[in-house]
């Protein structure tokens, strides 16, 4: 039969149950909040509820304009089974209503629609309303009845509308914040990978420069211009690991990894990543709290990398000959744990109206003045998280412009020095017996530079551009030590690396992994290979001297 309209109005309509309908809607608004699947779903159950019908879905439109099609995404009740199936624009009731762009009653719809015509399932009649938005309709929200007993009128193609409407606005706005999240996702992967890529020219520009100061040692005009082309690559690298870690941040995945130090040694190596700016400026730096020994239990990396921040902004926005503190206290009243440090200068201080979100990602001061001092906006903000990281605290104040700034962080990292057993001394002074090194790279650039290096270092060094060839000098050699890139074509460092640990004859062999990235799923897949330590590019030689002073004193690895 032809939908009928008429037929429609002329039932008597059943009373209507606003409050019952209200209930709906309270629970729809709530929905709106989880997936676009999840939302549809439920707007089809209560459909399917306020129309005591058999079944209720919605379809909504698919494909080109001329071959356009209808897609069950949601279904509720008796044939729920059926949802994901798709019928033709031509063949469909949806099609139909959404043409006559009305509510539209089927009565015995299976007549005509042979898309209807589902196994052991009776379809007397059904109410189809079409789901408006501002670029046409999205599709039909419908009931359909499977007994005589259960006919529709006027009421509940009112109930029906209202779903339909609350459907395409609700529906649009599910969309827009998918579509955001979407591109939100693709804009962080991309930054992630643009990271990624930036180190891969970064290694062999770095080892470059690094060579070639050893290889003008003479030339003090040639060693001052590498000078400054090596401190403007250590600020690209740092612009590099902002970027990741910004992408770290936004996901929940910036990690720490506790261990026993001393406060000294951390922030040591803080100053010495601001010392040029210290300089260069002319400030003054005075530490206080420093004198004793401070044994803390923390990341010594990332604590480094909060205070060189801190001491970094300090910098930045002090003027010329300014005066710097770094003041580390235990809590007053004392706590077994508790370390407060405050960074404080006398610089430029912080506007009233900016304070609030100086810690938000991407945050800047918009002061004409300050702008030109570079920066992503992005360090404050992964300190934060960082202290947090540490069940700590940090705070900034300022008494306006003009008047410096005091960032006071509360780490509850302190630990009681350590006894040193009877006659236990450290050597630290003792040297390295000369190491053989296998490289393994397919930048060949990178390749070449390194080799430079470490022979300049006094190194005996081998290198090859692949996995396979890396697998039969690492057997042929037996080499203390191999560096080996992870990201190479054919054979991975990963695969390379359990083929190595399969060997026993070559347990003696220390592998380093070679990353562009740093998190810890690339530090734990590495380490299941069988690597022992993992570094980033571009390399860094400090840290590269840390793996091997102490693999001069590694065990073999089946002797642990």
């Amino acid at each position: 039969m032809t939908p009928s309209a008429d037929e429609l109005a002329s039932r008597p309509a059943k009373k209507a149950d606003y409050a019952r309908e209200n209930q709906s809607l309270l629970r729809l608004a709530r929905a709106q909040t989880g997936s676009r699947e999840d939302l549809l779903n439920a707007i089809a159950r209560e459909a399917l509820a306020l129309c005591c019908a058999g079944s209720a879905g919605i379809s909504l439109v698919e494909g080109p304009a001329d071959s356009r099609c209808f897609r069950w995404l949601a279904v509720a009740g008796l044939c729920s089974g059926l949802q994901g199936r798709t019928t033709a624009w031509d063949e469909c009731p949806c099609g139909v209503t959404l043409e006559a762009g009305a509510a539209r009653l089927f009565v015995d719809p299976q007549r005509q629609f042979a898309c209807l015509n589902l196994p052991g399932v009776d379809v007397p009649e059904g109410i189809v309303v079409p789901i408006p938005s501002d670029h046409g309709h999205l599709g039909a929200i419908w009931v359909m009845s499977h007994s005589s007993g259960c006919r529709f009128d006027s009421e509940d193609a009112r109930v029906l509308s209202d779903l339909a409407t609350l459907a395409g606005a609700a529906v649009t706005m599910v969309n827009v914040r998918d579509d955001g999240a979407d591109n939100d996702r693709r804009h962080n992967e991309f930054i992630a990978m643009l990271a990624h890529e930036l180190r891969n020219p970064m290694a062999p520009i770095d080892g470059a420069i690094a060579a070639a100061r050893r290889l003008v040692v003479d030339n003090d005009k040639a060693d001052a211009v590498l000078s400054i082309a090596q401190r403007q690559m250590k600020h690209l690298r740092t612009l590099v690991d902002d970027l990741l870690d910004a992408a770290r941040l936004k996901y929940g995945k910036l990690t720490i990894r506790r261990s026993d130090t001393l406060l000294a040694e951390i922030v040591s190596d803080a100053v010495a990543t601001i010392e040029h700016d210290l300089r260069s400026r002319g400030h003054k730096l005075k530490l206080t709290g420093l004198d004793s020994v401070i044994p803390v239990r923390a990341d010594p990396v990332r604590l480094s990398q909060v205070l060189g921040n801190l001491l970094s902004n300090a910098a930045k926005y002090t003027p010329a000959g300014g005066l710097i503190e770094l003041t580390v206290r235990a809590e007053d009243p004392p706590n077994a744990e508790m370390l407060v440090i405050d960074v404080s200068d006398n610089g430029i201080g912080i506007d009233s109206s900016i304070a609030p979100r100086v810690f938000d990602l991407f945050a800047q001061c918009s002061s004409a003045s300050t702008l030109s001092e570079g920066g992503l906006g992005i360090g404050l903000a992964v300190a934060k998280r960082l202290v947090e990281l540490h069940d700590g605290e940090i705070a900034i104040h300022s008494d306006g412009l003009g008047c410096g700034t005091r960032v006071t962080l509360r780490l509850p990292i302190l630990r009681t020095p350590p006894r040193a057993a009877p006659g236990e001394s450290v050597d630290k002074g003792s040297e390295l017996r000369t190491l053989r090194i296998v490289l393994v790279d397919d930048n060949v650039d990178a390749l070449h530079v390194l080799c430079v290096l470490l022979d300049l270092e006094g190194y005996r060094v081998s290198a090859v551009d692949n996995g396979r060839a890396a697998i039969e000098l690492i057997s042929r050699t037996r080499p203390e030590l191999a560096i080996v890139d992870v990201a190479m074509p054919v054979m991975d460092g990963f695969e390379v690396a359990r083929r190595i640990r399969a060997n026993p004859e070559l347990n003696g062999t220390i592998l380093v992994a070679l990353t562009g990235y740093s998190s810890e799923s690339d530090r734990s897949q590495a380490l299941a290979a069988g690597f022992d330590h993992h570094l980033s590019k571009p390399l860094s030689l400090e840290k590269l001297r840390d793996v091997l002073a102490n693999s001069a004193q590694r065990p073999v690895r089946g002797d642990r």
